[in-house]
């Protein structure tokens, strides 16, 4: 079971107050229902893959309103996965009403229109609004696993609820972007921080646990991956270098220069033909008497200034 079913599951058996579950059936419909007439009746069909949200969905509709179910399972071809419908229908007056209240659509002089957006007005309360917002992530979210990268969504045909969607999570301090995608309007969120409190807003404390766990063991593997790519281009870096000085050490050797040299220089040039592997800092460190990094970065250079010179001028006197 991926990531997101397994955080579909836990937030679908959640138990809230009245008001709550009003909300959350609310946004779930919004984000995964349709209405539409059968006779004397109005059907509500609720698609979702996830069986704990066809499940959820018949269980506050039953807590709510008296109402009758069909209930079909597609194979859906694309992906080869299940796709739940189920169809909530009752009589067409009752039902209007149990919308109405919902804020699924206003009836005015016997006209019934969609209410675009969320019904700020219905849903006032902070638990009504946390509800929402898990019902929303039932009818229409995702989340990546967190092993891979940090990113959730929610997606509607509507731009008026992914714009209410990510007003009410500014509410909470989350901050959310939204795109387009097709046909679809996608509200995510990549920020870790963010995720994170979202989850602990709709109540999913296991899952939010299990998030937690990935970040901190993905950012210790960052660190330790970042610190090992350091330390091998440091260690590039000091080979390189001593290669470099190994280069015109042996080259002032070959041309007979490096006997005629003083002893803390012909001392040193031995001491990085014996050291290849060793930085500055670890060649001072081996010196008798122990020589600081600049000491050695200093008598180095002065070889490589002598090879330069010689370079420049051989075949001539050479005053070292």
């Amino acid at each position: 079971m991926s990531f997101s079913s397994e955080l579909k599951e836990e937030i679908s058996k959640i138990t809230d107050k009245d008001c709550c579950g009003l909300a959350e059936l609310s946004a779930l419909i919004k984000m995964s229902g349709g209405m539409s007439p059968r006779g004397d009746s109005i059907v509500i069909t609720v698609h979702t893959e996830n069986a704990a949200v066809a499940r959820r969905f018949i269980q506050l509709m039953k807590k709510y309103e008296t109402v009758e179910f069909e209930i079909t399972v597609e194979k859906e071809k694309l992906r080869n996965k299940n796709l739940y419908l189920v169809k909530a229908f009752s009589r067409e007056k009752k039902m209007e009403e149990f919308l109405s209240k919902i804020g699924i659509i206003s009836v005015k002089n016997g006209k019934i229109t969609l209410e675009e957006g969320i019904k700020f007005k219905i849903f006032k309360k902070r638990c009504c609004k946390k509800a929402y917002l898990r019902g929303a992530f039932l009818g229409g979210g995702s989340i990546s696993d967190p092993k891979r990268a940090h990113h959730l969504e929610f997606i509607t045909n509507n731009i008026k609820i992914a714009h209410d969607l990510s007003k009410l999570m500014e509410e909470f301090n989350i901050s959310s972007k939204i795109t387009r995608r097709k046909e679809k309007y996608v509200v995510y969120l990549k920020n870790g921080d963010n995720i994170k409190d979202l989850l602990g807003l709709m109540g999913a404390n296991e899952s939010l646990l299990k998030f937690e766990n990935e970040r901190v063991l993905k950012d210790m593997r960052n660190n330790v991956n970042r610190l090992v790519n350091c330390e091998t281009a440091n260690l590039n870096k000091t080979i390189d270098a001593a290669f470099n000085q190994m280069e015109f050490i042996i080259f002032l050797k070959e041309k007979g220069i490096l006997p005629k040299l003083s002893p803390v220089l012909q001392e040193i040039a031995e001491m990085r033909l014996k050291f290849p592997e060793l930085s500055l800092k670890e060649l001072g460190q081996i010196m008798d008497p122990p020589l600081s990094k600049s000491g050695v970065s200093h008598r180095l250079k002065r070889l490589k200034q002598i090879a330069e010179k010689f370079k420049q001028f051989e075949g001539g006197n050479l005053n070292v």
